[in-house]
């Protein structure tokens, strides 16, 4: 899961340096969006599985 993390990071970090020095607002907006799901995704694959898990034990 923390690999996942920081791929996501180093990949939204790249996106970003390159749409702004070549001023592609469509790559700037893949940025954003990278970096949000480095931050996010681990909690909400976890808080699914956690769910998950809950359900089929409740069987």
């Amino acid at each position: 899961m923390y690999f996942l993390e920081v791929a996501l990071f180093v990949a939204g970090l790249i996106l970003l340096v390159v749409g702004y020095r070549k001023s592609h607002r469509n790559l700037m907006l893949c940025a954003a969006i990278t970096l949000f799901l480095s931050a996010a995704l681990p909690s909400a694959i976890s808080g699914f599985w956690e769910g998950y898990t809950e359900a089929r034990s409740a069987r």
